[in-house]
């Protein structure tokens, strides 16, 4: 039977372990302990009950440092990486800055860690030298994530695990609910992060229904969330995340009968603009008279189209549905009541 502090101990030393895992070369004892918020000693104290344990860890002195290797990790045969393959990498990092303060982006990095530390120092500085060979720039700004961590952590040992989440939430108004989810899936739209899974306001949870409890929510709106360890949930086998996007314009998600055909003109300025990308599945392009093209595509949700659309400014009208081009005419008439009123 574990005493009070035992279990926290024991976690923080498997922390240690897998921190180790990996580094053919080992890794700094202090390092480690930042990883895993602890003091340089108390890491130490950790891996001598790893050691008592049976896990074959080697603790040496370099440049007058402590560093720790895991004896198995010696074993393990260099991996072949092209120089492209590693540039590829380095390009998948800088995208995932986005996400900086989850435990996404620090998955990343330390898995970009562990293969850099197996290339030999030739390779090592070519790979320094390829930081500053390709960037990523986020457009409308990123979320910030610093003090959602665990909520991420939550979320995802909900994925992985299949456990429901109990949890409270802010809406885009402010406004707060509680409720349990069963997480499915994480989306990443425009730099930020969205779970996808079953919610109800009690339990038990019934995931089979999936297509009518169906939420979205966005991870910084979350207040806190926490696993229920006994509380399972099976994901359906009809699930599909490409079915739940299908008809959404972004991460939109609607009712897929009740599909609504848009269109949208765009004018000559920016006609090959449009055309030069894919903006939904269902898409049609059809040039105008004016030199300008038309946009044709069915969606499950209109709230997406508003915004967009007027993104585009004078280069951009709605016409069809008549609710769209409503919508759109009246959040210009609200933007120019704003400038009456000066």
């Amino acid at each position: 039977m574990y005493r009070r502090g035992e279990i926290g101990q024991v976690a923080r030393a498997l922390r240690v372990l897998n921190a180790l895992r990996g580094y053919k070369q080992g890794r700094w004892v202090g390092e480690v302990a930042a990883e895993v918020s602890s003091s340089e000693r108390t890491v130490r104290r950790d891996i001598d009950e790893l050691q008592d344990a049976g896990f074959d860890i080697e603790i040496s002195k370099r440049d007058g440092r402590s560093i720790a290797c895991l004896a198995i990790e010696r074993n393990y045969s260099p991996v072949s990486i092209t120089k492209r393959e590693r540039f590829t990498l380095l390009a998948v990092r800088s995208v995932f800055d986005v996400l900086r303060g989850t435990p996404l982006h620090d998955d990343v990095i330390s898995v970009l860690a562990k293969l850099e530390q197996r290339l030999n120092v030739a390779e090592r500085s070519e790979t320094t030298a390829m930081r500053e060979r390709f960037a990523y720039v986020p457009d409308g700004g990123t979320k910030a994530y610093d003090d959602k961590q665990e909520v991420i952590d939550a979320i995802q040992t909900g994925i992985l695990s299949r456990k429901v989440l109990r949890y409270s939430y802010k809406d885009s108004r402010g406004r707060a609910k509680r409720g349990y989810l069963a997480p499915f899936a994480l989306l990443l739209y425009r730099h930020g992060l969205y779970a996808v899974g079953s919610t109800s306001n009690d339990l038990p949870l019934d995931t089979a229904s999936w297509r009518t409890t169906l939420s979205v929510l966005a991870v910084e709106r979350f207040i806190e969330a926490e696993h229920l360890r006994d509380r399972a949930f099976e994901i359906p086998a009809d699930f599909s995340i490409a079915e739940v996007l299908h008809g959404a314009f972004g991460i939109h998600v609607g009712q897929p009968d009740k599909s609504t055909n848009v269109v949208v003109e765009f004018s000559r300025e920016k006609a090959s603009l449009v055309k030069a990308r894919a903006w939904h599945p269902t898409q049609q392009l059809e040039s105008t008279g004016s030199g300008g093209v038309r946009l044709s595509l069915t969606v499950t949700n209109l709230k997406p189209l508003v915004s967009w659309i007027l993104e585009w400014g004078p280069h951009a009208r709605a016409i069809e549905p008549p609710e769209l081009v409503a919508r759109v005419v009246e959040e210009l008439d609200a933007a120019r009541r704003q400038y009456r009123s000066r």
